[in-house]
């Protein structure tokens, strides 16, 4: 029988989370901001204009690229996880391997060697993230991979994915407001922009590594996990999971979650300069304006998932931000003291709200949804194959944050991204909110109370201790 983790070390465990959200956010929104900057704040464009193919930037494709290798890596480091013997933990070892090109490659991205506008810039990105999101995914599988052999039950899951999205809870919420501050610092200070970013980018990788170490320290998986090797072929563990119906129907509403939801915060600071005439120091204090609902948001989650389930709870979270995101295209572009401004504060300042409210659920809920899956799987097939879930989770959804990302660049490109063409920057709002209900529709369709009926009827027949 496998001890339990003491909380220190649980909550070790879960500052791994914020560790690798952090180069996460570097790569989605400082670099987006870098490469393609909003008029005004002194940086010049990396990558060169223009509209490929009808709807691809340069933008889009290095991210599609790097979100090409990155989600072919997935099932592969999954199932060889899955398999693993590692002396060290089929899950530590990969963490151990992962961790400092997973943290350090994201820096690179702000030293192109080629001049701005440059279209070898686009392949030194694409090559860049390439290699991060391979070392990602060494490190974060087998991470999210130990949640359901650390935690065995639905409660105990529930309060291991909650103390992750609480410690993950600063470097999301406050990620956006911190970083367009420490633009501002670095140039109060005498720092030229890009050299005010690099900055906060160094400083950022610093904080990540050492959170990114804490899990390695804290898991012996020997003494705190319950593995049950999978002795399954790739081909077959792959369909043998494909076949999984809740895992489908879940996988289908991420997808249109994951597209709406990943184009929202590297907008904000296009929110605050195009549509609202102001600058980075305001939309550090936009994003702000989450953070308190996020903790109410994270507080009522408790209570409303012990009434209603995972599945209702995750439903109403997905229609809190549809709502939220569609109201943002409603926003009139204007600046500061014109007629306008005062209802298009009050629409940014509730969507921002909106978006805190719901955000906890979308960092606890679908981890006790997989964990379900990957129960009711290990009840099936006798060996715990939490990696290979998450290994074909990532093939199909890596690709789609950076279709997502693809897509703001398209909008921004295609529609507008300045005071005087604004469309492309209205629109992101309304997009995201269609991606939204279209996820909100795909989980009714989850079959929770049918999977729970299965997994009480498999474990009542599992032989019991002496």
């Amino acid at each position: 029988m496998a001890e339990r983790m003491s909380f220190g070390r649980r909550v070790a465990y879960a500052l791994g989370n914020p560790g690798f959200m952090i180069p996460d956010r570097i790569v989605v929104v400082i670099a987006f901001y870098y490469y393609l900057p909003p008029e005004g704040p002194g940086l010049a464009t990396q990558l060169p204009d223009g509209v490929f193919l009808g709807f691809l930037t340069a933008w889009g494709i290095a991210r599609l690229a790097g979100g090409l290798v990155d989600s072919l890596a997935d099932p592969f480091v999954g199932f060889a996880s899955d398999r693993s013997a590692s002396p060290l933990g089929r899950r530590r070892s990969f963490l151990i391997f992962g961790v400092l090109p997973m943290v350090l490659a994201p820096p690179l991205l702000f030293w192109p060697p080629w001049p701005p506008g440059s279209l070898a810039n686009a392949f030194f990105l694409g090559a860049v993230l390439s290699l991060y999101y391979v070392f990602f995914t060494v490190y974060v599988g087998p991470y999210l991979a130990l949640i359901p052999e650390l935690a065995r039950d639905t409660q105990d899951r529930v309060g291991l994915s909650s103390l992750m999205a609480l410690a993950a809870f600063p470097a999301l919420l406050l990620f956006q407001p911190l970083w367009l501050a420490g633009v501002e610092w670095g140039r109060d200070a005498g720092l030229t922009t890009e050299e005010a970013v690099r900055l906060v980018v160094v400083a950022l990788t610093a904080v990540a590594l050492l959170l990114c170490l804490l899990p390695i320290l804290a898991v012996d998986e020997k003494r705190f996990a319950q593995p049950s090797q999978s002795t399954l072929p790739m081909r077959e563990a792959i369909l043998t999971t494909l076949r999984s119906r809740p895992f489908l129907v879940y996988l289908a509403a991420q997808i249109c979650f994951i597209l709406g939801v990943t184009m929202l915060q590297p907008a904000i600071p296009y929110f605050a300069i195009v549509l609202l005439g102001r600058d980075e120091g305001f939309a550090a204090t936009l994003s702000l304006v989450s953070v308190p609902f996020a903790v109410i948001g994270f507080f009522a989650l408790q209570l409303v998932t012990s009434r209603v389930g995972p599945r209702a709870s995750v439903m109403g979270c997905v229609a809190l931000l549809a709502v939220g995101c569609g109201m943002l295209g409603a926003i009139e572009p204007g600046a500061p003291g014109s007629a306008a401004d005062g209802r298009n504060l009050w629409i940014a300042y509730v969507s921002m709200a909106l978006t805190g409210l719901s955000l906890a659920g979308f960092m606890v809920l679908p981890h006790v949804l997989m964990s379900q899956v990957i129960d009711l799987d290990e009840l099936e097939t006798g060996a715990n194959r939490s990696a290979m879930f998450y290994g074909v989770q990532g093939l199909a959804t890596k690709w789609v944050y950076q279709v997502s990302l693809a897509l703001l660049g398209f909008l921004l490109a295609r529609y507008g991204a300045s005071a005087a063409e604004p469309l492309g920057v209205r629109l992101i709002g309304p997009v995201a909110a269609a991606l939204c209900l279209a996820s909100f529709a795909i989980y009714a369709f989850y079959p929770e109370r049918r999977l729970q009926r299965a997994l009480l009827v498999g474990r009542d027949q599992e032989p019991r201790p002496d």
